[in-house]
């Protein structure tokens, strides 16, 4: 039995000591497991920590014990120890923070307050409470049991503490930490009837001959079975007093089940139909099915076209897994996505698939992540931090759309990439590992023409109908010929034809809102946030301003802030106002929003979707999240309002954002029977994303953007680590920045390329200021041990207690 446990506990942002080693007592040694959480000594306070390992042997000289053991079986697997320590390592996050954010919101503790009598307390309790009336009902609470402080606040009153005090002083209560999950399972009292149909006559003409309730419920329960108190509650008002006589009488008995808070899957997306599949499709499951069958790890990357079917390459996949005993984790970039693929997969698959996101009630997300870890579901849907999902056994993994830089956390630690997680999980359990796209990243399919990834080629629809017909409309040339509406005139021929033949239109704006930024005309000052150094966006629903980082809202003023002027204009479209003009111009016409402001409460993404896929809308307008994966047949026209918003971002992959959106969101028509057409509107009709998005020629981008990479040296040619400091001060942050930079010039300035400091592009989100250093190089872990160092020594030293230091390894963007 082990004698010393390594015990990772929180201690901040502390890079350098993480874990910690604690003796076990006696009576813990056959019960403490890895992945437990446990109660331990920190300084002159307890906290909660994992035991991440026993290493038999320590060079501390003296060790704390152990307190208490929280979980009698571990949390979190050996396997998700591994993990943890993996993205620890990698993205330089404390060990802790990992695996708590491993744990879904209701599984993780909160510390609360008790107070409880000490064995003394009770036999000088008489005397004791005949001199101090507060300490008396504090004594007469407490014999009751041990309670939570909070609890005896309410009870007793505000000035509890004095009393309190005094008697902790005289050895009489003890004032303790206790660890508690944040949430529960939920269970549901059932009642049954003790009866057979022989017996109950008998006693419906005797002993509740004068109790017509009672013999009503105990005939329900003895013809139809056992129901839930709360079914009963339907039928019989206030049902509790009969039933509780009905038990003295030992008629019926209560008990509790578990109830799972399963999400509902809507029936609209639910479509079980068998599919033959093409030549394509064949051969890219019979590929995977040979690395399955190896049982050893493979990582193919599936280029398919927008359309070729790759849903159902995941399903047979899927099938074949589960065939062989194993498990399956499927990844989708967006929630948006889950409705369609997991009403899918549930219809094919049934109930051994669940979806897993934040878009969950969080009894939801605790049953559904138990389930896994028990074992009982097989199969999981999920947004990125489902990379975590407590799957054992696993086969298969599947990243759907794997381009997407929703993959990739940026807010908070850990800040970790999914796909990288899951290549470190596939190797692990020797699984194989499919990352699907029309687009691939430029990282992926370089590392795809290094061998790192296998080729599956998917270039043909699996409908009659081609890839959809691109058009591109110059709307300079539109506002010279005098046209300055949202529409052009191409776009809008279209889509008056296309609402004249019955038809679905889908139009993407990647912008929420009604007006992007207001701006006086007389002193040319936009209306910023008081937060943030960033403009306010107009919101017409309801009429105010709002900033879309910090959420600030004020009214629309009727004159500039800053000179008085009354010459306020609106500038930029975003949905809400292009939702208007739709309404302006085809009154009548049904239109689904789909954005951040639409989508917030539970099931909206499902709901919205189910409306539109029925047909009972003609329009879908929507931001980013209905730019990839949905699949509705009757869609054969797309307009992209404004191609060039994405193209804009000071960042390097501007252009393959942008080229990957146009390519995704022009996949959305013609998926049926029906050919379809998309319409891209642009000032930058000569740009190589927009050019090779309108001819789907992703090698010839790919061509492009990676000399363009190769000359710039950016990856896939080297690697970056990000350091952002932020403060509510400015000359904190100055400091900071300037203090990280000399370390690094001094001890890594040869080694590696520092560019900065600067202030970051957004240089105040929330009244704190940014300023930021990259660093680059070909050496990653060079470039890790850069950023740790400079860190630590930064900590070392005395910082304002607001300042924040982010590190972020390989980041997606550097707003």
């Amino acid at each position: 039995m082990p004698e010393i446990a390594a015990v990772a506990i929180n201690i901040g942002k502390n890079l350098e000591k993480q874990v910690f080693d604690y003796l076990i007592p006696t009576h813990l040694r056959d019960k403490v497991k890895i992945g437990c959480r446990v109660q331990v000594p920190l300084g002159s306070r307890y906290t909660e920590g994992f035991i991440v390992g026993f290493p038999g042997k320590t060079d501390v000289l003296k060790l704390k014990s152990i307190k208490s053991l929280i979980d009698e079986e571990p949390i979190i697997s050996q396997e998700m120890v591994d993990v943890a320590f993996w993205v620890s390592e990698k993205y330089l996050c404390p060990l802790y923070q990992v695996l708590e954010y491993i744990l879904p919101p209701y599984a993780r503790l909160k510390k609360e307050k008790w107070v409880r009598l000490v064995p003394e307390a009770i036999q000088l309790m008489e005397t004791i409470a005949g001199l101090n009336p507060p300490i008396a009902k504090i004594l007469s609470q407490l014999k009751k049991g041990p309670q939570k402080l909070n609890i005896l606040r309410k009870k007793i009153g505000e000035g509890v503490e004095i009393p309190l005090f005094d008697l902790e002083k005289r050895g009489l209560v003890k004032i303790f930490d206790d660890f508690q999950a944040q949430g529960s399972r939920k269970f549901s009292t059932m009642v049954k009837s003790k009866l057979t149909l022989n017996e109950l006559n008998e006693i419906l003409t005797t002993e509740l001959k004068r109790a017509p309730k009672q013999a009503e419920i105990l005939k329900y329960l003895t013809l139809n079975g056992p129901a839930e108190l709360s079914q009963l509650s339907q039928n019989w008002p206030q049902p509790g007093s009969a039933i509780s006589g009905l038990e003295r009488k030992g008629l019926v008995i209560k008990y509790k089940i578990k109830e799972e808070r399963f999400p509902q899957v809507f029936k609209e997306f639910k479509k079980d139909k068998v599919l033959k599949l093409n030549q394509y499709q064949v051969e890219a499951v019979t590929n995977i099915k040979e690395k399955l069958e190896q049982g050893h790890f493979g990582a193919f990357l599936l280029h398919g076209v927008t359309g070729s079917g790759k849903t159902e390459v995941y399903l047979e996949s899927i099938r074949y897994v589960l065939k062989q005993g194993r498990t399956a984790l499927v990844l989708v970039p967006e929630i948006s996505l889950t409705p369609q693929l997991i009403g899918r997969f549930s219809a094919v698959l049934g109930e051994q698939v669940k979806v897993l996101h934040s878009g969950l009630s969080p009894g939801e997300r605790l049953d559904v992540w138990e389930s896994l870890r028990l074992g009982k579901v097989k199969v999981i849907v999920g947004v990125r931090s489902a990379v975590f999902a407590p799957l054992s056994n696993l086969g298969l993994i599947i990243i759907d759309e794997e381009h997407e830089t929703t993959f990739k956390q940026s807010e908070p630690d850990p800040r970790y990439h999914a796909r990288e997680v899951a290549l470190y999980r596939a190797k692990r359990n020797n699984a194989v590992l499919v990352l699907g796209s029309a687009t691939p990243s430029l990282e992926t399919y370089y590392r795809m023409i290094k061998g790192e990834y296998e080729l599956i080629n998917m270039q043909e629809r699996v409908t009659p109908q081609p890839l959809p017909q691109v058009e591109i409309v110059d709307m300079r040339k539109e506002f010279l010929k005098g046209n300055k509406s949202i529409f052009s005139q191409r776009l809008k021929i279209n889509i008056e034809e296309t609402l004249a033949r019955g038809e679905q239109i889908i139009l993407f704006l990647n912008r929420r809102g009604y007006s992007t930024f207001v701006l006086c005309r007389e002193c040319g000052k936009p209306l910023e946030c008081k937060n943030c150094a960033i403009s306010l966006t107009y919101h017409s629903i309801p009429h105010h301003m709002k900033c879309h980082y910090c959420d600030f809202t004020m009214p629309v003023p009727h004159r500039c802030p800053h000179c008085g002027s009354s010459f306020i204009r609106y500038f930029g479209a975003g949905t809400q106002q292009v939702e208007a003009e739709i309404k302006k111009i085809w009154p009548g016409v049904k239109v689904i929003r789909m954005d951040v402001d639409t989508t917030q409460n539970k099931d909206a993404h499902q709901k919205l979707l189910a409306e539109f896929g029925s047909n009972k809308s003609s329009i879908l307008l929507g931001t980013q999240m209905i730019a990839k994966g949905l699949d509705f047949p009757n869609v054969t026209l797309v307009g992209v309002i404004a191609a060039d918003l994405s193209l804009s971002f000071p960042d390097y992959n501007a252009g393959e954002r942008t080229f990957q959106l146009l390519t995704q969101v022009a996949g959305r028509a013609g998926r049926g029977s029906l050919a379809g057409k998309v319409i891209i509107q642009t000032y930058n009709p000569e740009h190589y994303a927009i050019t090779t998005g309108k001819n789907y020629a992703y090698l010839e981008f790919f061509q492009k953007e990676l000399a363009l990479r190769k000359q710039m040296d950016y990856p896939p040619f080297s690697s970056l680590v990000r350091i952002l400091v932020t403060d509510v001060k400015e000359k904190n942050v100055v400091n900071c920045i300037g203090q990280i930079a000399a370390f690094l010039q001094d001890h890594f300035g040869e080694k590696i390329e520092i560019l900065g400091p600067a202030t970051a592009p957004i240089k105040k989100i929330k009244n704190r200021y940014r300023y930021q250093l990259i660093l680059k190089g070909t050496d990653l872990d060079l470039l890790r041990v850069a950023a740790r160092n400079s860190f630590n020594h930064i900590l070392k030293g005395e910082n304002s207690k607001t300042l924040r230091i982010i590190i972020d390894v390989e980041p997606e963007n550097i707003l």
